[in-house]
């Protein structure tokens, strides 16, 4: 299984965390989300995940992706 890390800013709280998991588990191909407000991290595990995709649900939630 593939794993892809996004440097994610904005992610201020746990609830945060939650918000991005649920809605990057959306994206197709995606297996597992693991997000980390205080590094500002966050992994994808899955086959076939369109970068772009995971990107879009990071930035439609008011956060920036670098």
């Amino acid at each position: 299984m593939a794993k892809s890390t996004f440097k994610v800013s904005g992610m201020h709280c746990p609830s945060c965390e939650k918000l991005l998991q649920m809605d990057i588990g959306d994206v197709k191909g995606v297996k597992g989300v693991k997000a980390d407000h205080k590094t500002g991290m966050v992994e994808v595990e899955g086959e076939g995940v369109d970068a772009g995709a995971v990107k879009k649900a990071i930035v439609q939630n008011g956060y920036k992706v670098s």
